[in-house]
């Protein structure tokens, strides 16, 4: 499956389906979820993992340095980083509306 396109992904769990999505996972528990993209000679890698209290956290780094951090709930996060996953694709600035 390559990036949906229908409607955001709802969980880590639908963006496991995505191939360029890398999930890993430890007791039935997902700890981690990244897609690199690799734009214009930048190395550009989005990752949530679950924080203590049951948020999210939602990272981008452009050539290992932290770009933006966020913290929410799953399901907003997961839109958000296939949003900026896109943004990055279609060669547009990563936070572009």
């Amino acid at each position: 499956m390559d990036e949906p396109t229908a409607r955001e992904p709802a969980s880590v769990a639908e963006l496991a389906q995505v191939r360029a999505w890398t999930v890993t996972a430890s007791k039935g528990w997902w700890l981690t979820a990244e897609r690199t993209v690799d734009v214009h000679g930048r190395r550009w890698v989005v990752g949530l993992t679950p924080t203590a209290g049951g948020a999210t956290a939602l990272m981008l780094w452009c050539d290992d340095v932290v770009v933006s951090h966020r913290r929410g709930p799953e399901r907003a996060l997961c839109g958000l980083a296939v949003h900026w996953v896109t943004n990055l694709l279609a060669g547009r600035p990563w936070d572009a509306g």
